[in-house]
């Protein structure tokens, strides 16, 4: 898509920093990396600006970076992708593939910022984004020619973005009552395409 940004140039957050950090904490633990590798990556960690500077410290450690700092790139031609239940929901969520049919079930997803872009770039394609209990899209930046954005839900009217960050805690419970609003951002430009998103009623799944 023209002028369309590397997400390697993104700017991280200090909440991605201290996930770096911490990740390099444990590598240090199990003895994959040494106290003077963890304090030098430590100093690359907190002065990264962009996400491929924070990722090169992270790159030769098993497991790789945390999912939500590489994009989640669906490309299935002709095809159908559906993303529901506990999903790691990373900062940039890019759809493309021609004739493509896309869920985006947030409802239950494991949210770890307050923002999250949905980069829509399908052609004779469609899209459906099923929000969480409260929160909005921010459709402003999303352009299609040929096509359609619609928003559904039980009131058939758009509310103030209330949702809310959800993180899995050690042996798999949940923060019981997170603060942080999450807001979705869909953007891109797409042909002959169909966006629709889904306000459900809080405590419900549609």
């Amino acid at each position: 898509m023209p002028g369309e940004r590397d997400p390697s140039e993104l700017r991280i957050s200090d909440l991605d920093r201290e996930r770096a950090a911490a990740l390099l904490a444990t590598a240090m633990e199990q003895g994959r990396i040494t106290p003077a590798e963890f304090s030098e990556r430590c100093e690359v960690a907190w002065a990264a600006r962009t996400r491929a500077e924070l990722l090169a410290v992270l790159a030769d450690l098993p497991g790789g970076p945390p999912p939500e700092l590489a994009p989640l790139v669906l490309d299935v031609p002709f095809g159908q992708v559906r993303r529901s239940g506990q999903w790691a929901v990373p900062e940039l969520v890019r759809v493309t593939g021609f004739g493509q049919r896309t869920m985006l079930d947030f409802t239950e997803a494991v949210i770890r910022r307050p923002e999250v872009t949905i980069e829509v770039a399908a052609t004779m394609s469609a899209t459906h984004v099923v929000l969480p209990a409260d929160a909005e899209a921010d459709t402003d930046g999303l352009e299609l020619v040929a096509g359609s954005v619609r928003h559904r839900g039980p009131s058939g009217r758009r509310e103030k973005p209330r949702g809310r960050l959800r993180r899995l805690l050690p042996g798999g419970g949940r923060e019981p009552e997170p603060v942080i609003p999450v807001q979705f951002v869909l953007r891109g430009r797409a042909t002959l395409a169909s966006v629709t998103i889904w306000h459900p009623r809080p405590g419900r799944r549609r």
